[in-house]
Order: structure tokens, then sequence, then C-alpha cells
């Protein structure tokens, strides 16, 4: 096998891990700064993207852990546009507290009354009590992104540290 250009090992190839994730990705990472920035911006992007799936997982919990059932008066209700959403204000429980139930289950109209499960601590995470507490999509929307994210951080990580060593190489050893 011949050497890099510097004298020293092979060793400074990209692994088998590295290849495989950053693989897709032809031409970026070709010097320091570009692996860097190529780090750092998949480093926020999947950042963004735990954070969000964190944020859901706390709150589904507290719901099933701490949730009470209430029941809520519906102000507005929005069947318009993409997401469907009621504006609510609660009638037992955080009395007069308004709050927002966002894809409602059923279509209930302005005037009713319905059951919401909330959390005490924070009556503005409720849903619909007929409402599963897991909402798949939201997982499946946010999940493989940062399952992706998780996989390519530490490749563009080993990237970035092969292209600094590539460019400041270690001197040549002395053997005695």
């Amino acid at each position: 096998m011949a050497g890099s250009p510097h004298g020293t090992d092979p060793t400074d190839r990209p692994s088998r891990y590295e290849e495989f994730f950053l693989g897709f990705v032809r031409g970026e990472g070709a010097t320091p700064l570009t692996a860097g920035l190529w780090l750092l911006g998949t480093f926020l992007f999947t950042a963004l993207f735990v954070t969000f799936v964190g944020w859901q997982v706390w709150e589904n919990h507290a719901l099933e852990t701490r949730g009470r059932i209430a029941e809520a008066r519906v102000v507005r209700a929005s069947y318009e546009g993409r997401g469907t959403a009621l504006n609510i204000v609660y009638v037992t429980g955080p009395t007069g507290t308004t709050a927002i139930v966002d894809n409602p289950v059923g279509r209930p109209r302005a005037g009713d009354v319905i059951q919401v499960r909330y959390d005490p601590r924070h009556p503005t995470n409720l849903r619909e009590a007929e409402a599963p507490i897991w909402r798949w999509l939201d997982f499946l929307v946010t999940v493989p992104p940062a399952v992706a994210g998780c996989l390519v951080v530490p490749a563009a990580w080993m990237r970035f540290r092969r292209r600094l060593r590539e460019q400041h190489p270690p001197p040549p050893r002395l053997i005695p």
C-alpha cells in the first residue's frame, strides 16, 4: 500500500461508517472549513428535530401521568385550511382559562361543551378526552430526521477531524 503524500500511514482514509452516511453528499467537506460548516449545519438541524421530539414526548408524558378531565366550551371552531383548531374556555377545572385544541377528533361547533384532558401545571397543554394521547403522525414527521441526523453528525465529525489531520499532518516520527 502506498502512503499518503505526507508520509503517514493510510489510516487517514475515510472509515466505512463515514463513507456510508456521507456518501450521498459528494463534494462537500473537501476542506476543513467546508467539513466544519457541514458539521455545524447538520448538528443544528439534528438538534432542532431532537428538541421537537423531546418536547412532544414531554407534553404527552405529562398528559398521560398527571392529566385531568375537564369540560370546556368551544368559543370558535375552525375547520378551514390545513389544520383544524378549536378555541376553548374551561368551564370546570381551571375555570376561565382559554386554550386551543389542535386537530380535534370530533367536529363541535361554537357553543358546544366538550371534555378535554389537560395538564394541571400547564392548562394550555391539552387534548380532547377521547383523542389518543400519542399522535403518531407528529412522530413520523420528526423522528426520521432526528435519527438520520444522529447518524450523520458522528460521520460529519469524523470527516471534519480527518480533514484537520490532512491539513496539519503530524511531524514525522524519528526512529532511534
